[in-house]
């Protein structure tokens, strides 16, 4: 049999290492305000569309008056 010779090496990193636990809560927390968030602007402009269409006297009457202050007749 051959001699065999054995050798270690060690390796250095300079890599924090983390388990990572808690970071899902987190994440889905952020998604969590963020969909609420955007549905809370959604509500906002479905309010203001809605007043917006009291305002003017009806959907025929917001179209018309939106369409006269873009073409500016």
């Amino acid at each position: 049999m051959k001699n065999a010779q054995l050798v270690k090496t060690r390796t250095r990193s300079n890599a924090l290492v983390t388990d990572g636990v808690g970071t899902d809560t987190m994440q889905g927390a952020v998604v969590g305000l963020g969909a609420m968030a955007a549905g809370l602007v959604g509500a906002w402009s479905l309010s203001c569309l809605v007043a917006g269409v009291i305002v003017a006297g009806g959907p025929i009457a917001i179209v018309a008056s939106w369409f006269g202050a873009v073409t500016g007749i």
